[in-house]
């Protein structure tokens, strides 16, 4: 194997190890970002009651619209036509705000494709030739094993300072006072602070799992590719002193 060889295959083995956490939290928040989610969430016991009059029925069918919105590229008329006894259900900070929210959501998507297309076409050329598997194995083991250090720091993080945290993401993602509105707005009373809080522990479980399993598969194929090679090698040599 020459150097120029040795270098692609350890680039295909990084770039398998740092698109493993990518794939698993985004794909996470995707299967978030659905209806069957926001069921399972408002029937909740310890989830709150709307304290200005949704009812469950029409607190989950305008969020139902709202993740729709975000998930699916709908212009902002989906939204601004809305209405609740002849008012707007959202105004206008609000639907800036899921302007911003969409915008971000998409482009979260597609980094969460594009790892997906790398590391299937990645993945495919390391399992190609059997001397490179065991690179793919290990890549994968470590993908896992990197996506479980980050979600234990993080989901700590947010355990033990969820304020700060939940601060701190949407200062990164958002302009500062965009994103803070009054506990009479929609916003506020579709998704209260409790669904963020039950929505970054299911994404960080989610996670979780998903990288232990991987980082398991990993392993446990990584040992028995070097099984295979040693058992191999005796053979190797046997035949080279007959000869």
């Amino acid at each position: 194997m020459n150097v120029w060889t040795a270098f692609i295959i350890r680039c295909f083995k990084w770039i398998i190890i740092l698109s493993v956490p990518i794939l698993l939290v985004l794909g996470s928040v995707r299967l978030l970002v659905t209806d069957q989610y926001l069921a399972f969430e408002y029937n909740k016991a310890s989830f709150p009651e709307d304290s200005f009059g949704f009812s469950p029925h029409q607190r989950l069918a305008y969020a139902a619209a709202n993740f729709q919105y975000v998930r699916e590229w709908q212009p902002l008329e989906a939204l601004a036509h809305q209405q609740l006894n002849d008012s707007p259900l959202y105004n206008n900070r609000e639907l800036q705000h899921m302007q911003d929210v969409q915008s971000v959501y998409q482009i979260v998507w597609k980094v969460w494709q594009l790892a997906l297309g790398l590391t299937v076409l990645v993945g495919w050329g390391l399992a190609w030739r059997a001397e490179t598997r065991p690179v793919l194995s290990e890549a994968i083991k470590w993908g896992g094993l990197l996506t479980v250090g980050i979600i234990l720091i993080i989901g700590l993080l947010a355990v033990v300072a969820w304020q700060a945290w939940f601060v701190a993401f949407h200062e990164v993602f958002f302009a500062p006072g965009s994103w803070t509105f009054n506990y009479a707005d929609t916003l506020i009373r579709l998704f209260p602070e409790k669904f963020w809080f039950d929505a970054t522990l299911t994404i960080a479980s989610l996670s979780l799992t998903g990288g232990l399993l991987l980082a398991l598969v990993g392993a446990g194929r990584f040992t028995r590719s070097r099984n295979r090679s040693s058992s191999v090698q005796p053979l190797n040599i046997v035949e080279d002193k007959r000869l």
